[in-house]
């Protein structure tokens, strides 16, 4: 068979966990090409597409809405699969929901969707819980593997299983769609204009050379973020000297940074 994988990314979670089914895709002696979305982009005819995704506030970034709804329609029934990773597995929300009903308006058929804990990469959010300590994380990330592996094997073996959309506890029904609604219309139209840094910039430029939607400008020597950045928070937890906060109480001065260990982000963004 041929598989497509496709995936946005922050912090390399939902790269990793597709990299991992690809790897059990290619085990199996099958022609696997993964790659980093590109809004526009036409995807070629194959037996399998597989989407991940990160969850940011019970949804999906908006590059990948925007993305999903800028692909060709399919001419005949195009097989998928969609896996979303999240922090907390009983707290995607409505991401699952969102890329199916996208997918299902460009002629695919889903046969398989599942979301798999990955290590929080949130710093700069005002309250519990944070990123884990890298003992933790390893731990998340080792399970999490596991659940990916799972997945690719069931989507061989012809086995569909499906998310079953539920209410975060936490927040309960009005809290969490209150969250989505503020998130979606009014956080992330101005969340970009709260990150600071520290005095301990030293005006290197990785956060710019390293963001995946091209939102940090270097001006005067310090990083000025504009009104595409999406809150991947790649930036905050890559920063070499822990420079980046964000006001109205994202300190992030004592906070642990999260990123999966093999991610690159600067081969990334070259590389796309």
């Amino acid at each position: 068979m041929k598989i497509e994988l496709k995936y946005f990314t922050g912090t390399g979670n939902s790269l990793k966990v597709l990299k991992t089914c690809k790897d059990v895709f290619a085990s199996d002696n099958h022609i696997v090409n993964i790659s980093a979305i590109k809004v526009g982009e036409k995807i070629d005819k194959a037996d399998i597409i597989g989407f991940c995704f990160p969850v940011y506030a019970f949804g999906i970034p908006r590059l990948v809405h925007k993305y999903l709804k800028s692909l060709e329609k399919f001419i005949t029934k195009q097989k998928t699969f969609i896996v979303i990773t999240a922090g907390d597995a009983n707290e995607s929300g409505y991401s699952v929901v969102q890329v199916q009903k996208l997918l299902n308006k460009r002629n695919c058929n889903i046969i398989y969707s599942q979301v798999i804990e990955m290590p929080i990469n949130w710093t700069t959010s005002p309250k519990p819980p944070f990123p884990p300590s890298k003992e933790e994380a390893s731990a998340i990330i080792e399970r999490g593997l596991i659940e990916a592996k799972k997945v690719a094997h069931d989507i061989l073996d012809g086995t569909n299983k499906f998310h079953i959309f539920n209410i975060a506890k936490r927040y309960g029904k009005f809290g969490m769609y209150r969250e989505y609604l503020l998130f979606k219309y009014l956080g992330i139209s101005n969340m970009w204009r709260m990150f600071k840094t520290y005095e301990s910039c030293n005006s290197c430029g990785i956060c710019s050379k390293i963001c995946p939607t091209g939102s940090i400008k270097i001006v005067h020597k310090k990083p000025v973020w504009t009104s595409t950045c999406e809150q991947c928070m790649r930036c905050v937890n890559f920063c070499p000297k822990e420079a980046i906060f964000q006001s109205f109480g994202g300190e992030t001065k004592g906070k642990n940074r999260y990123y999966e260990p093999s991610f690159e982000p600067l081969k990334e963004t070259q590389k796309n």
